[in-house]
């Protein structure tokens, strides 16, 4: 049980750790960036830093322009997927998981047309695709290629229903770029990353227009940029951008970004991204959607054609007005695909029930079973 007056004394002593203020190092990186957007010769000598410490993007247009998005009225069709999971339960004798896929389709002013919802559970018992013991890493991997699967197939089947005529967008909750592949062995980050650029290039091929979408980013890629600017690129000279470490993107854009506005396109160049071909490359930009600064990422098809890139700005926006914040299409996808504790329930109860019918017995840990009765 917890102690509610301990836990008050311990949140108390790490308020001034927890709720840090930061206005001085915002403002100072604001300045920082006023200051650089207008230096005609930063992106070339951006261009000379060799192996920065974080990843430095890369754009094309304007460093300091920003994009008005248009109000959407033309009719469209979203559709998302999301994935939730039950892991393997070290409690339990079985390794047995749960990867639930929930998907939605909503069109648009479109005549008699309908919502769509759909949940899709995938269990997996024994070992993985790299023949070991499913573990959490694992699930997860596996779940991004489900989601991607998922996605790949809805979206072929959007363009029979719908035809080339109506513009649709595929939406992703998260990254496209595959940050949790970079810490894993070498056997699994090539299986994972050859199965996804697998249907990276299918989602290609199909022209399937894909968008990933995070909400409150926590990304610091243009605030590399200020800190090459204020140690005048020699980024050894730490005490020189230190002040300005904790400060993320997301706070110099709400100074920088009118509200349904957008800034140009960046491409990244984090480590993984290396592993991308050209026209998948991640890309990406922030926008202003009224209730936050959002980051949108795209593939480098994408990225390169300015009519897609306003189209899918557009859409989002408009999600976001309908969703009072959030994209509606993301909101509804997690819904039908987040696992709840009854559903977790059910899944071990049904397990033990088959294994009863073949006259196994599910073998649990004492821990597990004493949590789920306690006695004295």
């Amino acid at each position: 049980m917890l102690d509610r007056l301990k836990l008050i004394a311990e949140l108390q002593s790490l308020a001034d750790v927890l709720f840090v203020d930061t206005t001085s190092s915002v403002d100072y990186a604001q300045r920082a960036w006023n200051q650089l957007v207008h230096d005609p010769s930063f992106l070339y000598k951006v261009l000379q830093v060799i192996n920065p410490p974080w990843p430095v993007p890369l754009w094309s247009d304007s460093l300091g322009a920003t994009v008005s998005v248009a109000q959407r009225s033309e009719p469209y069709v979203v559709f998302s997927v999301d994935g939730s999971q039950i892991y393997p339960d070290r409690h339990n004798i079985l390794s047995c998981c749960l990867i639930n896929s929930g998907s939605v389709v909503i069109p648009y002013a479109l005549e008699g047309k309908r919502v769509e919802f759909y949940s899709e559970p995938t269990v997996f018992a024994g070992l993985d695709d790299t023949q070991t013991p499913y573990t959490v890493d694992s699930v997860n991997c596996k779940r991004q290629e489900l989601e991607l699967a998922a996605g790949l197939a809805l979206g072929k089947r959007i363009a029979h229903t719908y035809g080339v005529g109506t513009f649709s967008t595929l939406l992703f909750d998260g990254s496209l770029i595959f940050w949790h592949l970079l810490s894993k062995e070498h056997e699994v980050k090539d299986y994972f990353l050859g199965s996804y650029m697998l249907l990276l290039e299918q989602l290609y091929q199909e022209k399937i227009t894909t968008a990933w979408y995070i909400s409150m980013p926590k990304s610091k890629e243009l605030m590399s940029l200020i800190r090459l600017y204020l140690c005048n690129f020699d980024y050894h000279k730490k005490e020189l951008y230190e002040v300005v470490d904790s400060v993320i993107d997301s706070s110099i854009m709400y100074s920088f970004l009118m509200p349904h506005s957008r800034t140009i396109v960046f491409r990244n160049r984090s480590a993984i991204s290396d592993y991308y071909p050209a026209y998948l490359a991640p890309y990406f930009f922030y926008i202003h959607t009224g209730a936050e600064i959002g980051r949108i990422e795209i593939p480098g098809w994408i990225a390169h054609n300015e009519s897609l890139v306003d189209d899918i700005a557009s859409l989002l926006i408009d999600q976001c007005i309908k969703g009072h914040g959030y994209p509606v299409a993301l909101a509804e996808a997690h819904e039908q695909a987040v696992v709840k504790g009854p559903d977790r329930e059910f899944f071990y109860h049904y397990l033990q029930k088959i294994g009863i019918e073949r006259q196994q017995k599910l073998a649990t840990s004492r821990k597990s079973m004493q949590k789920r009765g306690m006695a004295i």
